[in-house]
């Protein structure tokens, strides 16, 4: 269907297509993606990108084995409010602001013009990197979970080496890819399917391990208030806060909390459905997610013996509790709802390449911007997240902590990404900034907003400190946490890079700002009355004057 007539077909609430577009033309951006997702379609992707017991199970070795099984249990607890106050925080903006490029999008329209082209030049860097390593990360837990299968099969006679688990971390990439280049209808029908296996997974893990295991399940005072150190830091609280990860990786991979905002130009009613499914999914997983590290916490039969042969201590209490038949057939779903999850995660990445492109934030001549006609998907984008996670698989040659801080990489480059936008709100409203005001979308917190925004950035700020930590002691080269230098070195060459040269060249998430004041666009395209909007026009140059 051509977007002509699917303008003239389609009503989404109060909203037809064609003024949806009209809101995206005002904020600078033509529509070439197709809109093919409904609400429930959204709700569904953003379930299957956290994906709850198969994110828990890459992760869940970090609490359990630095911190003991009260830190794998309390520290998810806490962690979920802070990661729902960032849910909260970014679904407001998104439905302000609902682009492919989401949250980083969002930053070019809260701050103020003098520092918008610089500032959302280095938010488009760091949501890159974090991007790039969220399908990463997701897909190198796939390879390890299904080698797990194979070690369970063999009675632990099978231990995958290095060289098998990247190959296969490669070619499990490269298939993703190839699903997520085909036309976007395809993928609308598969996730109806994600959402299903997702629940019947994560509830049949909470039952299982507790029913097969009676008899021989962890007393209480084991799972509730056995908090250890075994990160050599001769701390049991800074054992404790490193067990955050876990509950950060799976909240925020890519966008977990934000992935609806990156479908956001292919959803029907986007500034509702996108905010909604946003903090939906969170509340969700941070529910289910809570039963499930304390059905595996009951299951340890020996904490000594975790990880075990599998290397994930997940499939070990499976295994130790379900028997190796019990284990494989709930491990198996466990598995093919991680593919979902790295699909959904992948998918993600490649709109928000595709948005930073056609920005021209990135030196490949809005290469990744294309729209292949056949498909109606953006392929080159998906060809460089293919190319990218390949490389970052190379870590694993260099050490297991190398490749742990992938993980740390995406959890602390998409906070930030999240709360430069979030800081600049909040900035602008106790400053009472006059030439930069946020006007909300639909989806308002009302006056409890910037108390929410608050407690956002306090909790990045803590976690993001925790999460650039060495995780062991001592620290050598080996066991070095390479996540700030990472973060840093990106946030410090960006900037270098855009005052040297790219300021030629990028004008920000819509292109050239015609006002100085760019507010938001209610929800009906009509501009704020008093102020100036915001639109792209070609051969009119007024850049902002901080580069030029």
């Amino acid at each position: 269907m051509s977007q002509q007539q699917e303008k003239k077909q389609v009503t989404v609430g109060t909203l037809t297509i064609e003024e949806e577009d009209e809101r995206l033309r005002q904020l600078g951006i033509r529509r070439e993606l197709r809109k093919e997702f409904t609400n429930f379609t959204t709700l569904s992707f953003a379930l299957g990108i956290l994906g709850c017991s198969a994110s828990i199970a890459s992760t869940f070795n970090t609490p359990l084995l630095l911190g003991g099984p009260a830190t794998a249990i309390w520290a998810w607890f806490l962690g979920c409010f802070g990661c729902l106050a960032i849910a909260a925080s970014v679904a407001e903006l998104v439905s302000a602001y609902p682009t492919a490029g989401g949250i980083y999008t969002s930053t070019a329209y809260v701050v103020p013009v003098k520092y918008r082209r610089s500032i959302t030049f280095i938010a488009a860097w760091i949501t890159v990197i974090g991007q790039l390593s969220t399908p990463a990360s997701v897909v190198f837990a796939l390879s390890q979970m299904i080698f797990a299968a194979a070690t369970i099969a063999s009675d632990g006679t099978f231990i995958a080496s290095t060289g098998q688990i990247l190959g296969l971390y490669v070619g499990l990439n490269v298939a993703i890819g190839i699903l997520n280049s085909m036309p976007t209808r395809f993928i609308h029908k598969l996730t109806h399917f994600y959402v299903l296996v997702n629940l019947i997974t994560t509830v049949a893990v909470i039952i299982a391990i507790p029913a097969g295991g009676a008899g021989n399940l962890a007393d209480h005072k084991f799972v509730w208030t056995n908090i250890t150190d075994g990160s050599g830091w001769n701390s049991r609280g800074f054992a404790f806060l490193l067990g955050l990860l876990s509950v950060q990786w799976v909240m925020v991979k890519p966008s977990s909390s934000t992935y609806p905002a990156h479908m956001s130009e292919e959803v029907k009613n986007a500034a509702v459905a996108a905010p909604v499914a946003i903090v939906s999914a969170v509340v969700l997983t941070g529910i289910f997610g809570f039963f499930v590290n304390v059905s595996l916490c009951y299951g340890i039969r020996d904490m000594s013996a975790l990880p075990g042969p599998t290397g994930l201590a997940f499939s070990q209490i499976l295994w130790d509790n379900l028997g190796k038949k019990g284990a494989l057939a709930l491990w198996s779903f466990v598995i093919l709802l991680q593919t979902m999850t790295a699909a959904t995660c992948q998918l993600a990445a490649v709109r928000s390449i595709y948005a930073i492109s056609r920005d021209n934030a990135l030196p490949d001549g809005k290469l990744c911007a294309k729209v292949w006609r056949k498909t109606g998907t953006p392929v080159n984008a998906v060809i460089l997240t293919v190319v990218a996670a390949a490389l970052f698989g190379l870590l694993d040659l260099a050490s297991y902590v190398a490749i742990n801080a992938v993980f740390s990489v995406t959890a602390v480059a998409l906070d930030l990404s999240y709360a430069i936008p979030v800081l600049a709100k909040l900035a602008i409203w106790l400053m009472d900034h006059s030439e930069t005001k946020f006007t909300p979308g639909p989806f308002y917190l009302g006056k409890w907003g910037y108390a929410i925004n608050a407690y956002a950035l306090i909790w990045t700020a803590l976690e993001t400190g925790i999460l650039i930590m060495p995780q062991v002691y001592p620290v050598t080269a080996l066991t070095m946490n390479y996540a700030g230098p990472i973060i840093g070195g990106v946030c410090a060459l960006s900037w270098i890079w855009y005052k040297l040269v790219w300021y030629r060249h990028y004008d920000g998430p819509g292109g050239r700002m015609v006002s100085a004041r760019c507010s938001t666009i209610d929800i009906e395209g009509k501009s704020d009355k008093g102020t100036d909007v915001g639109i792209s026009v070609q051969g009119v140059n007024s850049r902002s004057d901080d580069g030029a």
